[in-house]
């Protein structure tokens, strides 16, 4: 050792020479020294300073030691008899970390291992013993390892990635079949997924889920995939006309992987679609740049016009955002919920108001003592407690540039500061209320807008309707009566003439059929974004349907009875907003309700609070994981890693973004922008070809 450390030494020393030929015969002897030689290169890379020129160098021939070291080490594992995949796992990250403990992975992968172990018995089912693996890390390193050694086979063959994909083919077929003849599959394999309706039109009736289970965004994009294959072959080919006639096998797939994509009815299958079509007609060198703009222009026009033409299908209300917002709050930088926990973590508030052996049985989920200690208060225990304080309806009639309506409702104490009670709502379209001058209701009243008899009980201080440019209170002393506002019989709106209780200005709604509270109307609130706020001292929150707010209408379907145009109600503590387009049809249309947006209002201490609406098993499936797949892996894992592995990505793009690699990006962008909208990363056979690319451009850069 104490002649070969001046001998390294004084060769490191060399390594700025302007010689060309004098430096690469250094670099050689550096090289045969193998991995001893790494110390004196990063000790004089930080002490001996002699240009950047001589800082790259080093850093260049580090590399190469650790490459050779590390191939040396791979040829003899590839010849071994029985290859261990962990330890070929260890040689290939000792090439970034060869400082590597190999003692502390190989005992961290023991623990796993263990772990697994006693949880995994004879008695488990097959999708039992998945479940127990999903729960750990062990799903991620097998999608890495699996995707790593594909890549390995194809740098050892033609190196056409397009191989892998063809397989898809048969899938295709199959797909097709179950919608040609609409094959519901039994198990978590969805099949042809029914709407439950009689109806024979096949574009109605239901969607495609697929044979691989996952549901419709799985399928979609290996339709998406498949069918971008098939267009990219026709782009390549000399004469793309000829070979579309002439190659009918590329044809016929190219369609029925088309219809496979449209029957998945999968908006995010769809953009993916849209995003890498787009990239392969970016690259391609059959189309002028004149050519390439007017796609891009009419693919924004088509984009924007199919939102406006249909927004119900795109901008109808989802749980997605709102469980993602969910999924947020549970972020943190360096530490994670662990594999497959993230359910049980996000959405512990919902899931801790079943029962625990339902829990356990069904879900294989527990919660400690402390936890349940936390069970949200159930409705028993807040239904007939008195409550005063605000409520608000917000009506925005056009949401910014969009064209939907968006609903919310709010809760206050004091009138300033206000609470929103669930998530705001809309069925994706603009909703243009009826027009009418006839009164506003408070409270509703005896003619069936309270459903089953049931009414609003209790004392109103003020009411405010706002507008843009039309503001108004009503207040309800008993010297008001007749000038702000009027009591009028049910059914004729003759004036009430018995007794009405007030108490500190407020009035008393006390009946059915009795007496209601009308309001002038002054403003017409079609096509306008309003308020609607309400004072209020209710002897309890209401159990059954009650109307809380609504809006005659001067359309009559007979001399006996009125409609109305809108109504605010609460039904067991939750608000909907309800509306009619046509008289004849009704109350056919609302929003709010029991999904998982829709908070619960109760009575905390005389005060309007709310709480997370109890959960039903029917609910269960709105649950997953955030349906953004990085998301999720930011909240199992920490955000630190999942950035590192995005920029990562990112990185292997900008290295590889190149025309040779034009089918490679389009299909990884397919998959990023798919990933947005759906966890698509946890889906093990879409995972599996999701990290093919990135490995097949990583392959590409250390090939280089």
């Amino acid at each position: 050792m104490s002649k070969e450390k001046p001998s390294i030494s004084a060769l490191v020393k060399l390594i700025d020479d302007p010689d060309e030929d004098v430096f690469l015969h250094v670099r050689d002897e550096i090289i045969k020294c193998g991995s001893t030689a790494i110390p004196y290169l990063e000790k004089s890379w930080e002490e001996d300073y002699y240009g950047l020129v001589f800082q790259s160098r080093i850093e260049n021939i580090i590399h190469d030691i650790q490459f050779e070291e590390v191939k040396t080490s791979l040829e003899k594992w590839n010849n071994c008899d029985e290859k261990d995949l962990l330890d070929g796992a260890i040689i290939v990250a000792k090439y970034q970390y060869p400082g590597l403990d190999e003692e502390s992975i190989r005992s961290y992968i023991q623990t796993i291992r263990q772990d697994i172990w006693l949880e995994l018995n004879d008695h488990l089912t097959a999708y039992e013993q998945v479940k127990i693996f999903n729960q750990t890390n062990l799903r991620f390193y097998f999608y890495f390892t699996l995707a790593y050694l594909c890549i390995g086979h194809l740098k050892n063959n033609d190196n056409q990635i397009l191989k892998f994909f063809e397989p898809l083919s048969i899938v295709m077929i199959a797909n097709f079949v179950l919608i040609l003849f609409q094959i519901p599959l039994p198990g978590v394999i969805d099949g042809w997924i029914s709407n439950n309706t009689n109806d024979s039109n096949i574009f109605v009736s239901g969607k495609l889920g697929g044979f691989q289970g996952g549901g419709p965004n799985v399928i979609g994009i290996f339709c998406a995939v498949y069918s971008l294959i098939c267009i990219y072959k026709l782009l390549t080919a000399n004469d793309s006309k000829k070979y579309l006639v002439e190659n009918k096998a590329n044809t016929v797939l190219l369609l029925l992987s088309l219809i496979n994509l449209f029957f998945t009815f999968s908006r995010g299958s769809y953009l993916a679609f849209a995003v890498g079509l787009f990239s392969l007609i970016i690259f391609t060198n059959k189309y002028s740049k004149s050519f390439k703009y007017k796609i891009l222009i009419t693919a924004t026009l088509f984009g924007v016009l199919a939102i406006f033409t249909y927004p119900s299908i795109f901008l109808k209300e989802s749980n997605r955002t709102f469980l993602n917002s969910l999924g947020i709050q549970n972020i943190k930088l360096f530490t994670g919920v662990g594999g497959g926990n993230y359910i049980k973590s996000v959405y512990k508030d919902y899931l801790i108001t079943l029962d625990k052996d339902l829990l356990s049985d069904q879900f294989n989920i527990s919660y400690s003592e402390s936890d349940q200690n936390l069970k949200t208060i159930t409705n028993d225990a807040t239904s007939s407690t008195p409550v005063k304080g605000y409520l608000k309806l917000k009506f925005d009639h056009q949401d910014n540039f969009l064209p939907r309506s968006v609903i919310s409702f709010f809760f206050s104490d004091d009138g300033v500061k206000w609470n929103q009670l669930g998530s705001s709502h809309t069925n994706g379209v603009t909703i243009d209320l009826l027009e009418n001058d006839s009164y506003f209701e408070v409270g509703g009243w005896g003619d069936g807008q309270s459903l089953g008899g049931q009414y609003l009980s209790g004392f109103i201080n003020k009411v405010v309707i706002q507008t843009d440019e039309y503001k108004r209170e009503f207040t309800f002393s008993k010297k008001n009566r007749d000038k702000d506002y009027y009591l009028l019989t049910p059914e004729f709106r003759n004036e009430y003439e018995n007794n009405v209780e007030y108490k500190e200005d407020s009035i008393r709604l006390d009946r059915p059929r009795d007496y209601w509270l009308a309001l002038p109307n002054e403003v017409n609130l079609s096509g306008k974004d309003f308020e609607v706020v309400i004072q209020l001292n209710l002897d309890s929150i209401p159990k059954g349907h009650e109307t809380i707010f609504s809006q005659s209408s001067i359309l009559r379907l007979n001399e006996e009875f009125n409609d109305q145009s809108w109504k605010w109600s609460i039904i067991d503590g939750r608000m909907y907003f309800f509306w009619i387009e046509e008289v004849i049809s009704g109350y056919s249309n609302f929003v709010g309700g029991q999904s998982l947006r829709s908070g619960k209002l109760i009575s905390n201490d005389g005060r309007f609070d709310s709480i997370i609406t109890n959960f039903s098993l029917s609910q269960y499936d709105e649950i997953t994981t955030s349906h953004n797949g990085f998301l999720t892996m930011a909240v199992e894992y920490g955000l630190f890693l999942i950035l590192l592995i995005l920029i990562l990505i990112f990185y292997l793009i900008f290295k590889n973004f190149n025309k040779a690699n034009h089918l490679e990006l389009a299909i990884l962008f397919m998959f990023l922008s798919q990933n947005i909208t759906n966890d698509l990363v946890y889906s093990p056979d879409v995972a599996i070809y999701f990290w093919i690319v990135p490995f097949y451009f990583l392959a590409n850069i250390l090939q280089d």
